[in-house]
C-alpha cells in the first residue's frame, strides 16, 4: 500500500477484511500549510480536491459554508471534519468536479474556495476562471517524495511475496518507481499494478509488471473491485472477480 496517510490506515484495514495481508509502503510524506487567508469576503463555496486538503479548511468559518468533494472518501473526510454540507463529483474526478460547479452555482455567487496541495488542480482552477468563477487557489499542504522503499515493503517484494501493489496517483507511482533499485525492478516481474487512473498507469512501464490494471472508477471501491478478494478471503468477498 503506497499511499499517505490519512487514507493509508482505512485502506490497509479494508485490505485485511478481505483477506489480504497488506503491508504499508507509503512514498509520499504531506505537510500540512496553514491557511493563512481566503480573501476579504467568505467564500460561496469551498472546494478540495483531495482529502489531504481537508485538515487545513477544517474551521468554524469554513465548516458551515457549502463543500464541493472531488470523491466519496474526500467527502467522508470532510463531514467528519465538521463540513455539513458536502456534494461528491459523481464521476470522482477534478473535470466532473468542475462541470459539477459550473452546473450547480452561479458565478455572480461569490469567489470559490479551492484548497490544494503545492503544484495540484492548476487545470482545474483555469476551467473554472474560464467560465466565469473568482477562484481563491490556496496551498494548504505540500508533498515530498520519499527516496526508498521502508524495510518492510523491500523485504515482501525481494522474497517473492508480494501479489500486488496499489497506487492511488500518478505522483504516488512516480515516487516508487524513482526509488527502486535494480533487483526491486526485476522482482516486479510477478506482481500486480493496480492502478487509479490510465494517467497513473501511464507513470509505469508495463513491460516490469506481471500487469497493470485500472480501476473502474476512479477511487477506493474501484482499486479493490480490480484487486478483488486475498488468499485469506473467507465468506462474501470470495466470490469478487
Amino acid at each position: 500500500m503506497t499511499r499517505p496517510p490519512p487514507g493509508l490506515a482505512e485502506t490497509i484495514a479494508t485490505l485485511a477484511a478481505r483477506g489480504w495481508r497488506p503491508v504499508a509502503a507509503p512514498m509520499l510524506d504531506i505537510v500540512t500549510c496553514p491557511l493563512a487567508s481566503y480573501g476579504a469576503s467568505p467564500p460561496q463555496a469551498v472546494v478540495v480536491t483531495s482529502s489531504q486538503a481537508v485538515a487545513a479548511i477544517a474551521r468554524p468559518d469554513l465548516v458551515g459554508i457549502p463543500c464541493y468533494a472531488v470523491g466519496a472518501a474526500t467527502a467522508r473526510r470532510a463531514r467528519a471534519a465538521g463540513f455539513a454540507h458536502v456534494r461528491i463529483a459523481p464521476e470522482g474526478t477534478a473535470q466532473g468536479l468542475g462541470r459539477m460547479l459550473s452546473a450547480q452555482i452561479m458565478p455572480l455567487a461569490g469567489a470559490l474556495l479551492l484548497a490544494v496541495g503545492q503544484g495540484y488542480a492548476m487545470d482545474l482552477a483555469r476551467d473554472l476562471r474560464d467560465v466565469g468563477f473568482r477562484v481563491r487557489r490556496r496551498t494548504v499542504y505540500r508533498v515530498t517524495r520519499r527516496r526508498q522503499l521502508d524495510r518492510p515493503g523491500h523485504e515482501m517484494l525481494m522474497a517473492g511475496q508480494a501479489a500486488a501493489v496499489l497506487f492511488f496517483s500518478p505522483r504516488t507511482a512516480q515516487a516508487f518507481m524513482a526509488a527502486l533499485t535494480p533487483a526491486q525492478r526485476l522482482a516486479l516481474a510477478h506482481v500486480r499494478a493496480i492502478v487509479i487512473s490510465e494517467r497513473t498507469a501511464r507513470v509505469l512501464d508495463a513491460a516490469l509488471w506481471r500487469s497493470v490494471e485500472v480501476a473502474p472508477t476512479p477511487d477506493s471501491i474501484g482499486m479493490l473491485s480490480r484487486l478483488g478478494a486475498g488468499p485469506l478471503s473467507v465468506g462474501p468477498f470470495s466470490d469478487m472477480p
